[in-house]
């Protein structure tokens, strides 16, 4: 699972090869866009750019798929709970007319084009990006070093934290435990709940571990900061980045003159 879960995928596709400037860049704007829609029809083109951005980076679904179905469970249970919300608080006539109600089924369909988009950039970014990059990349954006560093390492943690999981319950099962709840993914889920707190202790320690290991070699000493990789736009970045201003700039417009 560790090795299957959201985390850098090496390649040689368009996307890989864009500067993480540029695809930090594009998501700001989509997520800006995505968050001052109110329209379907306005949603709609955002969802067929991240298709694009994603299809772009060529991705293989043997790699993807474990993440893409963690995913997607969680924008189901969203989406089920803001249907349910929308037709028993809000809805109006009887059980079947708030069901079957044309307006709860656009206010539920929204957040599920929403998040759908917004998980296909966010993905692709992760899977596209090397972990070592994202420090310089923010660093050069203007963000100071000691936060670039945070992002960097709290980003870095999500895998190590999954395979740590993993090396855990391996050896657990080593010593006769056995998860319970067959095919049923919440069962499973909850079995290894027990599995929680070692876990955490283990990952608390290596954070201990990486700090020390950064205080011994001066971190955070100088206000100054060089960067060794010293990013460069490419034709490609800049195409990426007028795409991305003028993106927002379109929904930014929209949102101001009240187009519904």
């Amino acid at each position: 699972m560790s090795s299957r879960f959201i985390r850098y995928i090496e390649g040689d596709s368009a996307i890989h090869r864009l500067d993480p400037r540029s695809k930090l860049t594009f998501i700001f704007f989509m997520v800006l866009s995505l968050t001052l829609a109110s329209n379907i029809l306005l949603v709609i083109p955002l969802l067929a750019i991240s298709l694009a951005f994603y299809s772009l980076a060529k991705l293989p679904w043997s790699r993807t798929m474990t993440t893409w179905r963690f995913i997607l469970v969680i924008i189901v249970v969203l989406s089920l709970l803001n249907y349910l919300t929308i037709v028993l608080i809000y809805g109006e006539g009887s059980l079947m007319e708030r069901l079957t109600s044309p307006e709860a089924i656009r206010r539920a369909l929204m957040p599920v084009l929403k998040l759908l988009s917004l998980a296909l950039v966010t993905a692709t970014l992760v899977f596209t990006t090397p972990p070592n990059l994202y420090a310089p990349a923010l660093g050069q954006m203007g963000l100071p070093y000691r936060a670039a560093y945070v992002i960097q390492l709290a980003l870095r943690y999500v895998p190590e934290f999954t395979a740590e999981m993993s090396r855990t319950l391996e050896a657990q099962m080593a010593r006769g435990f056995r998860p319970r709840g067959g095919r049923n993914p919440v069962a499973r889920l909850l079995s290894i709940v027990p599995l929680v707190v070692p876990v955490t202790i283990s990952a608390a320690l290596s954070i201990y571990d990486i700090a020390d290991s950064m205080e011994l070699r001066g971190f955070g000493e100088e206000r100054c900061h060089t960067w060794y990789r010293e990013l460069r736009l490419t034709l490609r970045d800049k195409l990426l980045l007028l795409l991305s201003y003028s993106l927002g700039s379109v929904y930014l417009l929209a949102f101001f003159m009240g187009i519904p």
